[in-house]
């Protein structure tokens, strides 16, 4: 069995876009670390090529203390690029999830008329795409519900008012029981 992945709220550009600035920004930071470190390294040792009481056993000895200071300096300058980059994807998301839970709140109410409203550039907009048509499709059933319910409303005013005459109250009976099925039928397309 062959599974696929399902895209829900999965939005594959936000991952691409959060996957790659962390990747951009690891491997900017490793080439600025690096660079950095051969030229301070060759200051280092160039300034102690010349100096006459050179006291060490290895390189080692002298370039470990800078290559940990630039391993230090590298992590706190990623840290806060990881933290900016949070930041900004965490507003990115926040912002429209915000308004599409004011959007649902206000449609949960009742108002059948609001919609979800995103800008334009705003993630998540497939997602309020979809809830739209969904709003839709109960407005429209709504709608048809009214109309039938206001269609019987209107059969049973007739059938008060032919009340006397027992022929057409008969058939108006039975166009009223008609539509009241047909009602009845809409009203169970809903599952509760």
């Amino acid at each position: 069995m062959k599974f696929r992945r399902r895209k829900y709220i999965n939005d594959t550009k936000l991952q691409m876009k959060f996957v790659s600035s962390f990747v951009i920004v690891c491997i900017l930071s490793s080439i600025l670390t690096s660079v950095v470190f051969n030229y301070l390294a060759l200051i280092k040792l160039e300034s102690l090529m010349w100096s006459t009481h050179i006291n060490i056993k290895s390189t080692d000895e002298l370039l470990r203390p800078l290559f940990i200071n630039i391993n230090i300096i590298n992590l706190l300058f990623v840290a806060a690029l990881l933290i900016v980059t949070g930041l900004w994807l965490i507003r990115k998301i926040t912002g429209p999830l915000y308004r599409m839970q004011k959007d649902i709140r206000k449609i949960a109410t009742g108002d059948l008329s609001a919609g979800m409203t995103l800008r334009q550039k705003d993630e998540l907009k497939d997602i309020a795409y979809e809830l739209n048509i969904m709003i839709k499709s109960i407005r429209d059933r709504f709608a048809a519900i009214n109309e039938k319910y206001a269609d019987i409303s209107e059969s049973v005013k007739v059938l008060k008012a032919d009340a006397g005459d027992m022929d057409a109250s008969a058939a108006d009976y039975k166009s009223v029981l008609t539509k009241i099925e047909t009602l009845e039928m809409e009203l169970n397309r809903f599952k509760l």
